[in-house]
């Protein structure tokens, strides 16, 4: 069966570096550390794994970073251990097919998302295990690379069967269909989003980004706090349209004259230093920047009121400069968020999103624009990257 991963290789990462300022194409090269090959079918390697018959994946902005290797090796991620390939596609669904005989609460038929696409205690079978995954927090393993994982080719949600511990899937429940199903891990992102730093009241809200996460983080806040003015900036107007069925009380465009667009949309003062310095004073109270760009974050928190949060879910695989003096001074709660994990409520962020995608009326599925087969991947990651054109949120790969 054919598999999309990445091989942890520091020659194929130099190859593809060199092999790019000759050719666009360089990525879907034999160069590239990511590739799409055969590779056996996986087995499950004790009683305690399941093997799934992936349905559909979606494309995840995490893949587009594997895939054109935009890593920085100096970045904090590249450091981590343990991972010598990585099968991409994490935002599956797909159906049980074999059973281990330890597993107790899945059935084969059983439709699944996947809750834990990282190596963790989970999936090495570490016991104890370290006290992140013992609290939810699997996303943060501190055993990596202290053992060697069981599987190494799992299949992921690229290719058509995978393998996984019985501690990986999400149960789907029967309410909820596939088109909306495969929403199931970003919406489970935007709600461990908001659920870091939560809109109370009359609160100014800003989501930074128009993509799938920024869209699903809107849709979430409007629903935890639908008495917050929630306000979108986006890049462009289709993705401005969407924001307005989601809940966006105002959608502004990205633009040159930013600063005193957004000085007037959250009533905060603009104040402009030498040399272009641009700030506000008294501006929105939170700021979920699903971008993660050297811009983002920095508007981020020189738009954020004096004691203020942003939280950063927007991920960048390159060390940034920025001005972190706005931190301390204006005392910012500035934190970030890796992926899903158990919430301050008892739940995880599955069981959340599983919950919200059961009972709301908002137009989710809207998110979902363009479908593709799997075989037409390179098709599919062009979409991506042409937006512009394209007007693409949410892509699926179909199996």
């Amino acid at each position: 069966m054919k598999s999309l991963y990445f091989e942890n290789s520091l020659t194929r990462l130099l190859a593809l570096k060199a092999a790019s300022f000759v050719s666009k194409n360089a990525a879907f090269s034999r160069f590239s550390p990511v590739q799409y090959r055969d590779i056996p079918e996986p087995k499950i390697p004790n009683p305690r794994w399941l093997k799934i018959k992936n349905i559909s994946c979606g494309l995840c902005g995490t893949d587009i970073h594997f895939l054109f290797m935009d890593m920085d090796p100096k970045c904090f991620p590249a450091a981590i251990p343990g991972i010598c390939r990585k099968h991409l596609g994490h935002e599956l669904i797909g159906e049980i097919i074999e059973v281990g005989a330890d597993v107790k609460g899945l059935s084969i038929n059983d439709r699944v998302a996947m809750r834990i696409d990282w190596p963790s205690c989970f999936q090495m079978e570490i016991d104890p295990p370290c006290l992140q995954c013992r609290s939810g927090n699997y996303m943060l393993c501190e055993n990596l690379g202290k053992k060697d994982p069981l599987v190494i080719d799992n299949g992921g949600g690229f290719a058509p069967v995978m393998v996984m511990h019985h501690t990986q899937p999400f149960k789907i429940p029967e309410t909820i269909d596939n088109d909306r199903a495969v929403l199931l891990e970003p919406l489970a992102c935007a709600f461990h989003t908001v659920m870091k730093h939560q809109p109370q009241k009359n609160e100014q809200v800003l989501v930074i980004g128009g993509g799938t996460i920024g869209l699903l983080t809107l849709a979430v806040a409007s629903s935890i706090a639908p008495d917050a003015r929630l306000v979108c900036l986006a890049r462009y107007p289709f993705q401005a349209d969407i924001a307005k069925k989601l809940g966006a009380d105002e959608v502004v465009m990205d633009s040159r004259d930013i600063y005193r667009t957004m000085s007037k949309v959250s009533g905060g003062g603009y104040f402009k230093g030498y040399f272009g310095n641009e700030i506000l004073l008294g501006g929105f109270n939170v700021i979920y920047d699903t971008v993660g760009s050297d811009a983002s974050v920095s508007n981020a928190l020189r738009w954020v009121k004096g004691k203020g949060a942003v939280v950063l879910s927007g991920i960048n695989f390159k060390p940034q400069k920025l001005d972190y003096s706005v931190v301390w001074n204006q005392e910012i709660n500035f934190t970030g968020i890796n992926c899903h994990a158990t919430e301050i409520t008892g739940q995880t962020s599955f069981e959340m999103a599983a919950e919200f995608l059961a009972k709301t009326d908002l137009p989710l599925t809207d998110l979902i624009t363009h479908r593709f087969p799997m075989e037409n991947y390179k098709e599919a990651v062009r979409t991506f990257l042409s937006k512009k054109n394209s007007h693409a949120i949410k892509i699926v790969l179909d199996h």
